[in-house]
Order: C-alpha cells, then sequence, then structure tokens
C-alpha cells in the first residue's frame, strides 16, 4: 500500500555504500553497487557486492527483467476516503490494463524530457494508451499523468515521479538479494546514445527521487562493449598491434541505434617505473532511429487487426467504427498485449492465433497472423534498418568493409526480417554475431563501469570513451568574484 496521506512524492532513502568486485576483494560486507538497463518495455538491473561478483537482480517473481511499468489498484470510494490505492509493479501492473486502462503506465522512458505540444513520441504514446489522461504540467510543459484513483486535488504525477517508482521497486528487489544490511546507492544507468541534455537530466531527477546516486551514465551501445571486452584482450597499439572494430547493433521496444566501438589495448605507465596495459573501448559514431523498435512492429498488427475485427459480420451489424476501437481503453490494452506476444511468436514460428472474448462491444474476435503477411505489412520498416548503420559508420569515418563484426543486442533484433536486412546490408552473415547475451549485456556492461567507478573495487582496468550526436557549448556567467558555469 502506499504510505501516509497527502502528497505521494518518494522519500529520499539514506544510504550506505563501500563497495568491492572480483579478484581481489576490498570492501566492507554491507556494500553494494547496481548496474541498471533502463529500457523501454522492460528494466534489467544486475548486482555487485562481496561474495556477489555479477548477478541479475530478479524480480518478485525469479524473472531476470521487470516490466517497465507501474500502477494504481483503486479501492472503492477513494474519492470519499483518506485512503490510498495500491501500487503495483512490473507485469503484475500490465495484467491490470484491461480492468483499469486507466491507471496503468508503461513503458515511459520516450516520455522523458519530452513538451507535450512539440513531441511526436508524445502524440505516438496517446495513440499507443487512449485511455490515460495526459496532461501538461506546469510551466514546464513535460509530461504528467492525471489519475482517477486518486481524490481530484491531488495534484498529477510527472513522468520523472512514475519512473522514480519503478526504479525504487529495482531498489528493493536489489536489496533484497544483497541481503537486509545493504543499502543501495551507488548505480550506473544506460542510456540512449541520441539522448539530449533534457532527457538526461529527467533520468537525473527521476534517479534522485528514488534515493538513488548515479556514479555515471553510459550508452547502450558502449555498456554492451564493455560487457564484451570484460572477457577478451585486444592487440596493444603501443606494440603496433591493429585496433578491432565492431558496430553494435540494438534494436529494443522503443528504438534503434548503431554504435561504431574501437577496441584496443594500451601500455601506461603505472606507479614508480612499472608499466601495465589496459583495454580501451572507444565510441567512435553513432547513428539511431528514434521510433523504429518492437512497439513500431506491434503498431502495425495492432492496426491490422482492428482492421480485421471491423469487417466481421457482428461488428458490421453494429457500425463499429475502427477509430472507435483504436481509441477504446480497454480494447486497446488488449489489442497491444496480444500484438506483443504474436510478434514474438512469429520469430520463431510461420503463423500465430490470437482470440479476444467480448474484444469490443461484447463482440467476439478471432484472428491469424502469418509471418510472410507480417513481414509484407512490415515492408516500409525493413528499409529503416539501413539508415542507422550508414549514420554510424559516416561518423566514425569507416566503410563496412572495416568492421570486424556487427554485434546484436535488444529483443527486436531476432526478427527475422531485421537480421535478414542486415545480411543485406552488409552483404551476407559473415560478420553477423550473437557473441554476446542479446538480453542482458547492456546492464552486465552498466554493473561493470559501476564497479570500476567506485573507488571500493579493483576490477580489470577498462577505459572508456563516450560520445554524443549532439554539439555540447558551455555558458558563464561573469561576475566581480570570478566565473561560474552556470549552464551546459
Amino acid at each position: 500500500m502506499m504510505a501516509a496521506p497527502g502528497r505521494r512524492r518518494i522519500t529520499l532513502l539514506p544510504a550506505i555504500l563501500v563497495l568491492s568486485l572480483f579478484l581481489p576483494w576490498i570492501a566492507s560486507a554491507a556494500s553494494a553497487v547496481l548496474g541498471i538497463d533502463l529500457g523501454t518495455e522492460y528494466i534489467k538491473a544486475a548486482l555487485v557486492k562481496p561474495g556477489i561478483p555479477l548477478e541479475i537482480v530478479l524480480t518478485k517473481d525469479s524473472k531476470r527483467k521487470e516490466v517497465s511499468a507501474v500502477a494504481f489498484k483503486p479501492v472503492r470510494d477513494a474519492q470519499k476516503t483518506d485512503s490510498f490505492p495500491e501500487r503495483i509493479y512490473g507485469s503484475d501492473a500490465v495484467a491490470l490494463a484491461a480492468r483499469f486502462p486507466n491507471d496503468v503506465y508503461p513503458n515511459l522512458r520516450p516520455l522523458l524530457g519530452q513538451l507535450v505540444k512539440q513531441s511526436s513520441l508524445v502524440e505516438e504514446y496517446r495513440k499507443t494508451h487512449p485511455a490515460l489522461d495526459l496532461v501538461e504540467y506546469g510551466d514546464r510543459g513535460t509530461v504528467a499523468f492525471r489519475s482517477a484513483a486518486f481524490q481530484k486535488e491531488e495534484e498529477p504525477f510527472t513522468v520523472e515521479e512514475l519512473l522514480a517508482m519503478e526504479l525504487q521497486n529495482i531498489r528493493t528487489n536489489a536489496e533484497a538479494l544483497a541481503g537486509k544490511t545493504s543499502k543501495i546507492e551507488d548505480v550506473v544507468i544506460t542510456v540512449p546514445a541520441f539522448y539530449t541534455a533534457d532527457e538526461l537530466r529527467a533520468i537525473e531527477v527521476a534517479s534522485e527521487l528514488a534515493g538513488l546516486n548515479i556514479l555515471g551514465l553510459i550508452s547502450n551501445g558502449l555498456a554492451v562493449g564493455v560487457n564484451y571486452a570484460t572477457s577478451r584482450t585486444f592487440p596493444s597499439v603501443t606494440e603496433s598491434g591493429k585496433a578491432e572494430y565492431h558496430l553494435i547493433y540494438d534494436m529494443g521496444a522503443g528504438s534503434t541505434s548503431a554504435t561504431v566501438l574501437q577496441f584496443q589495448g594500451k601500455t601506461i605507465k603505472d606507479k614508480g617505473k612499472q608499466n601495465k596495459t589496459v583495454q580501451e573501448v572507444s565510441v567512435l559514431g553513432t547513428g539511431y532511429d528514434r521510433l523504429l523498435g518492437g512497439d513500431a512492429l506491434n503498431a502495425i498488427i495492432v492496426d491490422q487487426m482492428v482492421n480485421e475485427f471491423v469487417k466481421t459480420p457482428a461488428a458490421q451489424k453494429q457500425s463499429v467504427a475502427h477509430e472507435s476501437v483504436r481509441t477504446h481503453g480497454r480494447a486497446a490494452a488488449k489489442l497491444w498485449k496480444e500484438a506483443e506476444r504474436a510478434r514474438q511468436v512469429l520469430s520463431a514460428n510461420s503463423e500465430t492465433m490470437a482470440s479476444f472474448e467480448g474484444l469490443y462491444d461484447d463482440i467476439d474476435f478471432r484472428y491469424k497472423l502469418t509471418r510472410a503477411n507480417f513481414e509484407e505489412l512490415a515492408g516500409e520498416f525493413a528499409d529503416r534498418v539501413e539508415p542507422a548503420v550508414k549514420q554510424a559508420l559516416k561518423a566514425a569515418n569507416l566503410s563496412m568493409a572495416d568492421l570486424d563484426s556487427v554485434i546484436l543486442h535488444g529483443g527486436a533484433t531476432r526478427t527475422p526480417f531485421v537480421q535478414a536486412q542486415l545480411e543485406k546490408v552488409l552483404g551476407g552473415a559473415g560478420k553477423i554475431r550473437t557473441n554476446v547475451n542479446g538480453d542482458e549485456a547492456a546492464v552486465f556492461g552498466a554493473a561493470f563501469k559501476g564497479a570500476g567507478l567506485s573507488t571500493s573495487f579493483r576490477v580489470k582496468e577498462i577505459q572508456t570513451r563516450d560520445g554524443t550526436p549532439y554539439s555540447v557549448g558551455l555558458q558563464w556567467m561573469i561576475d566581480e568574484k570570478g566565473s561560474d558555469p552556470v549552464r551546459f
């Protein structure tokens, strides 16, 4: 249940952290650090602490990833009492979408830092979740939600507050794994390479509300690269070795990115007169498509299902319109859930069936989709696979021939036509690799980076250089006492 009545701000929790990792241990038993892969559809976390070198944080249902969703389960006569609704997370929250479509908040990451009146991402979210009361928050103009589960005088929840609740749930699960005496505060969080300063700041705000201290933000592609480098040694360029170049192709639920990474060893001076060889992972170029991902492919299936539904005799008898079904909260929640399942099934099977009881106006509906039909519907999306790769290579001043491999990451890369299109772009499957965990490489990389940033761990030395596709500027305010930086 939610805590005390009044404004539901998340309490900033005090934390104790001193840490250690892998060989040798140098930390107290109560310390830990967390890596978080903040995806659109799922949140994954990996814990590092003495006795737990690098382990995935399980959900309360013992799953290795948490659905990125929070819900408020209404109580009876909530408007007339001081009682507060129960807060539900993950798959349990999504399961309530058909019953309470206006109080389940999934896939919030694309809304971070977005202005309601100017963002196409906000409009797409509204279409996907028509039952949610999405509003503009005050003078900021950013996204917030009003919940019918609370009293009318309550302020809307900002998207940062809702994300903070999800992060706090992840933190609770991690502390259960770490032990009763452990308090987890320090984290490294993955972010898309294309994030703007406003989007990065929104993640910082959500983390602060959840009582987390961000040791660093790392781009998704670089996090995968760090994980790739932990078990490998690369040629030393100081000893005439040749650097390796790999492209990380990451297609998740909300977006697609391509990151060109350079891997190399380098001999540097250590303490005293000793030399040591360190591994370097550098981002040379990135490309992206902010709207190409699993959700976009699900939308194709949803539209097709609605088209077929309105053609049924029962729907035509009641003159059911396409837009009426698409914007109906409960019907939309059922359709989107089934579309996600159907797309995943078609990754390994040639056809799938769906059945809905009382989809709209008590009309039942059965639907069949083949992989061939799906790929025909998704034809224009296949053409969008290549541009991100070309953008990344252009930014890195490299060609396809310079790449040692293309490493796949993200659930949507399992879609057969995506892999087929990549093979076409690369001139064959020879360079395509699945030699990292396509679901967990980023979170393991983030956790390893967190251990390296913590002063309490000694780990394999991997120096990283991240990049951004945007220019960065500094502004100073000059006064008689000197100069102070006021904005990045």
